[in-house]
């Protein structure tokens, strides 16, 4: 960024210094297991390093029409390249990345690529004229390459259409917001945190991730008296605290844990006032006064924070949780090869026969858990469908009841505009009482499943747990002696030296306080955390019912709900009451056919079906790489036994120095382990 004072510049070079490190450890982890011949566990290592080497910071920023999303972005990136104006602009997704030549992607909704100028960015992403938002229509994301200091640092802004554009909202509430690391929503204090602003903060964001949202009261300017800012920032924290403290309230109940720690989350919610003008002009012009008055510096700081402590801790922790599981794993099988040297040919093979069939038994059992685990699927989809049919009687009810909760005057019904007037105020609030119903329920949905699939995967955790003891007793029956692996030798590797275990599962759990909530409670069931850290991270947010389904409902029967036949020549001859009546005739129709199309059931039956098979998935792989890996020493073993006395003892130092390696990987990565822990335990 362009103030060298702000200490960002600092946190992005020490986050990269920290991948640096994990990346190199990765590598020589890998080089250990290929001389093992861990094959699987070298896929893994590899997998870890590539995502590590390959990932960005996202940050995305969002926000209504005219509250200056654009001057924000370009006040980022020093240089005017989102083309803003004082008319609604955005009309696409824009996504800014580093690159030395400037240069942009139109990435098109037919799945063609066009490459323009920068200068020519605005004739394809605005609504200035009707002949740019034609062009606009077209294209999917424009991809902006461009040499600025702050993507520099490894971090990509998504510009986002304004929160009033539903259609194009509606993909990216879906599609991108969960992969972001960070959510800036600007705001102005001339209309704070209005409805639509509020809506998407509780239904898509919710308290689970108001860790990576921070607020920006843009124009702040406008407001000349300091006191004045301080009450108008003041005055919208309350409202943002309000307005979800009263969705978790809905959800879960005003009792609930969740509640509970939302209230206390809310307490320390990042909302900074700025003027993005300001800060913009400051840059451009070199004016450090005016860019330290705009409010800024404190904004970046708190960012940089977020994406290189924060959310740089949770990416860590990921290839730091491979790295220990490995370790483990890679030193029991050094261990076991270099005692079964000892052992002749014959005694060996009978060991390798017993060892065989347990693998078998074990892959028996694999095969019950998954089917255990499919039937409990089938369970879940009944207890939940059940839900969504008595929504449609609950749904009926409020519709009626917002029937008679709309003003409408009986003389304005005898004109026509009258009457089209009625139409769609009445269309309205059906449509929108219709959407926030579906929104809710299927929040309440998504919430009780995540309490389900974490119980689940704790439950899964011990199952792996107990393959992976059965294994550990099995390689020890390899060995000369049965005395168990040196505990001295396997202490670098577990309890508090690394992040693995339990110890990754509290702080995950502590971080994030929400998504699957029960998942990592499994007392000191270590491998709970190591089965289910990738999955967890990808799982943590309450998303609830695709706003394509609630739109597709919405659009098949409120869309075309008052559409002209409530209306006759002799309206104003009727009774209101009766009109009503007539109203809620139309609105037992419509929830009728709502449940013959099944949409709801289905996007129920889709989800627990997702949520269970990645669970499957997991499950498998983890055991199956144990098994095979422990196959893989077995075949290393027999060969190892064919050699004469020198070559095996050539091999026993082999195995000696593949845990000397493992041992010096992880006391280099002691001191990163640590701070990492603290950074996700006091977030």
């Amino acid at each position: 960024m362009a103030n060298e004072n702000t200490g960002t510049n600092t946190g992005y070079t020490t986050y990269q210094g920290m991948v640096s490190q994990v990346s190199a450890s990765l590598t020589e982890l890998e080089k250990v297991c290929k001389k093992l011949k861990l094959e699987e566990s070298r896929k893994d290592l590899e997998k870890s390093r590539d995502r590590l080497a390959s990932h960005k910071f996202s940050v995305g920023v969002m926000g209504e029409f005219k509250r200056g999303k654009s001057t924000v972005i370009n006040s980022m990136l020093e240089k005017e390249i989102m083309p803003s104006d004082i008319l609604p602009c955005s009309a696409t997704m824009n996504r800014v990345t580093y690159d030395l030549q400037p240069h942009v992607e139109m990435q098109m909704v037919d799945g063609s690529v066009k490459e323009i100028s920068v200068d020519e960015l605005v004739h394809y992403v605005t609504k200035l004229n009707s002949e740019n938002e034609s062009r606009a229509a077209g294209v999917k994301e424009a991809v902006v390459y461009y040499p600025c200091k702050f993507c520099q640092n490894g971090v990509d802004i998504v510009d986002t259409p304004g929160l009033n554009d539903d259609e194009r909202m509606n993909k990216i509430c879906e599609e991108v917001i969960p992969k972001l690391d960070a959510v800036i929503m600007v705001i102005t204090p001339d209309n704070p945190f209005s409805m639509s602003e509020a809506e998407f903060v509780r239904s898509k964001l919710m308290a689970s991730d108001l860790s990576r949202l921070i607020f920006l009261v843009n124009k702040i300017d406008t407001i000349r008296r300091a006191e004045d800012r301080e009450r108008v920032v003041a005055d919208i924290k309350q409202r943002i605290q309000d307005s979800v403290l009263e969705k978790m309230a809905e959800l879960y109940g005003e009792e609930s844990r969740e509640y509970q720690d939302a209230k206390l989350k809310l307490g320390s919610i990042r909302i900074y006032p700025i003027s993005a003008l300001d800060a913009l002009d400051g840059k451009i012009g070199g004016d450090n006064q005016l860019l330290e008055k705009s409010g800024t510096i404190p904004f970046e700081e708190a960012l940089t924070h977020m994406l290189t402590e924060e959310r740089g801790a949770l990416e860590l922790g990921m290839p730091l949780n491979v790295i220990q599981r490995v370790s483990v794993e890679a030193t029991k099988s050094a261990m076991t090869r270099k005692d079964a040297l000892e052992l002749n040919g014959e005694e060996f093979e009978k060991r390798q026969r017993e060892a065989l069939a347990q693998i078998q038994e074990m892959r028996e059992k694999k095969k019950s858990e998954a089917k255990r685990l499919s039937g409990r699927a089938v369970e879940i989809k009944s207890q939940l469908e059940m839900q969504v049919m008595n929504f449609y009687p609950e749904l009926e009810k409020k519709l009626k009841q917002v029937v008679d909760g709309v003003p409408i005057d009986p003389k304005g019904l005898s004109g026509q505009a009258g009457q089209e007037n009625a139409a769609e105020r009445l269309k309205k609030a059906v449509s929108d009482e219709m959407q926030s119903s579906m929104a809710l329920m299927s929040e309440k949905i998504q919430v009780q499943l995540e309490e389900i699939v974490g119980q689940e995967v704790v439950r899964l955790g011990q199952f792996v747990e107990r393959v992976s003891s059965q294994v550990d007793a099995l390689q020890v029956n390899l060995g000369a002696n049965k005395n168990g692996f040196d505990k001295s030798e396997l202490a670098a590797f577990v309890g508090d030296t690394l992040l693995g275990g339990l110890g990754i599962g509290g702080m995950v759990s502590g971080y994030k306080n929400a998504g699957v909530k029960g998942a990592l409670a499994g007392g000191g069931i270590s491998w709970v955390a190591t089965f289910s850290m990738a999955f967890l991270l990808a799982s943590m947010s309450v998303v609830g019912l695709p706003l394509a389904v609630i739109s597709c409902a919405v659009g098949n029967s409120a869309g075309k709900f008052l559409t002209g036949k409530l209306f006759s020549s002799d309206i104003g001859q009727r009774r209101l009451e009766e009109l009503r009546s007539g109203i809620k005739g139309q609105i037992h129709q419509m929830v009728v056919e709502m449940q013959g199309r099944r949409e709801l059931e289905n996007w129920v039956q889709e989800l627990i079906d997702g949520r269970f098979q990645e669970l499957s998935d997991n499950m498998e792989s983890e055991c199956e790489r144990m098994l095979q890996e422990t196959e893989s020493t077995m075949d290393s073993i027999k060969e190892g036994l064919k050699e004469n006395e020198i070559q095996r003892r050539h091999l026993e130092k082999e195995c000696d120095t593949a845990i000397s390696m493992i041992q010096r990987i992880n006391e280099q990565l002691k001191p990163l382990n640590e701070k990492i822990r603290q950074v996700l335990e006091s977030a």
